[in-house]
């Protein structure tokens, strides 16, 4: 993954966020085509000179952005890990899923942000983001099914790997699912869960 400079994490906790909102604000409002260095640079409040000491260019920031909105989810969810023991694995996959979508949610430029990395962000750029972000979502899912498994809900045979795979995969790709008139998102998914149980619950 294409990383800051290191004078990036020289800069002060309140400088460094100063940057990222910048970032976020410019490209949550903004076609990513038309974001420029000089607008977020503008919005930070730094020489347009000094970005260079940070970022090579704007696709650099941009994916740091996604990488520090990755870890910062991440967190959240894996705090969820105490509730293994009290929920089924399908109410704990829903009660996860909730969660990242109130983490969205919370603030309207990340809803933004989300729905511009959706429809306008450059497939280059995209597969890229992916490809740095989505791994975390199987790490953390890996760790909870192998907790199910040593709950007794799940197979004991599962290919833990492929299934945090074939879960990830789902809810990412879920924009692609062909909604029918008063389909819900929460239902369709509770659905896909219970098709993919089938072949997972240990009988």
């Amino acid at each position: 993954m294409t990383m800051p400079k290191t004078t990036f994490f020289h800069l002060s906790e309140e400088k460094r966020n100063r940057i990222i909102n910048a970032a976020i604000l410019q490209f949550s409002k903004t076609h990513y085509n038309k974001v420029t260095i000089d607008s977020i640079v503008q919005e930070a409040k730094i020489p347009k000179g000094s970005f260079y000491q940070y970022f090579s260019n704007k696709d650099d920031l941009y994916l740091y952005v996604f990488s520090r909105i990755g870890d910062d989810k991440m967190t959240i969810l894996d705090n969820l890990m105490k509730d293994v023991i009290n929920l089924s694995f399908k109410a704990y996959i829903l009660r996860v899923l909730k969660q990242a979508e109130a983490f969205e949610i919370r603030d309207p430029y990340l809803s933004e942000l989300k729905e511009k990395f959706i429809h306008q962000c450059p497939q280059n750029i995209r597969k890229e983001v992916l490809k740095n972000e989505i791994p975390k979502s199987y790490r953390i899912l890996e760790t909870v099914i192998k907790a199910y498994i040593e709950k007794g809900e799940l197979r004991n045979d599962l290919d833990v790997k492929k299934s945090a795979y074939i879960i990830t995969s789902i809810t990412v790709q879920l924009e692609h699912y062909e909604f029918l008139e008063g389909d819900s998102i929460n239902h369709i998914i509770s659905d896909l869960i219970d098709i993919l149980l089938r072949g997972m619950l240990k009988e």
